[in-house]
């Protein structure tokens, strides 16, 4: 079945009024992701693809899950739906290729506590070393597996180096963690932040999401956060963001 990428996003906003994620709005406030829909001139069940995130909402419809592999090359995706209907359908069609989990949406607030995000940035152990991404270290992110994700985005380190900012932890002169933008668009970011596993639990995440919100704010750009687990929602709000409301999402894998 073929589904029509939509043209003009207003004929959608309204069908997404009720969503809280600012992913969401590197679609619409951006030239990042496409959208398809069952009508391009009535669109009665529409989705969003941003990053590796699908927006789902409208009419449910089976047949919109099954052309996500045919639009996203990856493996691996996460769905939003946007009601219990589109949940149940989601379960339905991929069984046991899923896990059901709980985001948390963030409200960025009008004022960071600079101090606060300067005193962070000052415990960066003797041992470690935080920098901004440059062009070396873009391409030994994109091939590192945990690390990918803070660069995945951009088509080239010219694209990043553009529109895109981060910083990176170094121990030993080996990438260990960083926090980057995930989506860059309209003088905004989302964040993204990882750690490899050996080096988890030592505030390096906390760290160098400070110094990339530092920079944001003064490049006024405004830093968006959406947690993908307890962790990352203790992180958000140690920085500073403000919680919005939990959300369900599915990941889901053998597209």
């Amino acid at each position: 079945m073929y589904f029509d990428k939509i043209i003009n996003k207003k004929d959608i906003e309204p069908l997404f009024q009720s969503t809280t994620q600012t992913i969401i709005q590197a679609y619409f406030e951006g030239n990042i992701g496409f959208a398809y829909a069952d009508n391009l001139l009535r669109p009665a069940t529409v989705v969003i693809n941003t990053g590796c995130f699908f927006f789902l909402a409208g009419k449910p419809n089976p047949d919109m899950l099954y052309y996500i592999p045919k639009v996203y090359s990856d493996n691996y995706a996460i769905l939003v739906p946007i009601d219990d209907i589109w949940q149940n359908l989601i379960e339905n069609v991929y069984r046991n290729n899923y896990e059901k989990i709980t985001r948390y949406s963030f409200y960025t607030p009008k004022v960071f506590d600079i101090h606060k995000l300067q005193l962070i940035i000052s415990k960066l152990p003797k041992n470690y070393q935080l920098k901004a991404i440059e062009e070396k270290d873009y391409q030994q992110i994109i091939n590192l597996e945990w690390a990918k994700d803070l660069c995945k985005n951009f088509s080239s380190y010219l694209d990043f180096e553009k529109s895109g900012l981060g910083f990176i932890i170094l121990k030993d002169n080996v990438i260990v963690s960083g926090a980057s933008s995930y989506l860059a668009y309209n003088n905004s970011i989302d964040i993204e932040v990882d750690t490899i596993v050996e080096e988890r639990r030592k505030g390096l995440a906390l760290i160098s999401s400070a110094k990339l919100i530092l920079a944001c704010l003064n490049r006024q750009i405004s830093p968006n956060w959406d947690a993908h687990n307890k962790p990352s929602l203790k992180l958000a709000i140690e920085l500073g963001f403000l919680l919005n409301q939990p959300y369900s999402a599915y990941i889901v894998w053998n597209l």
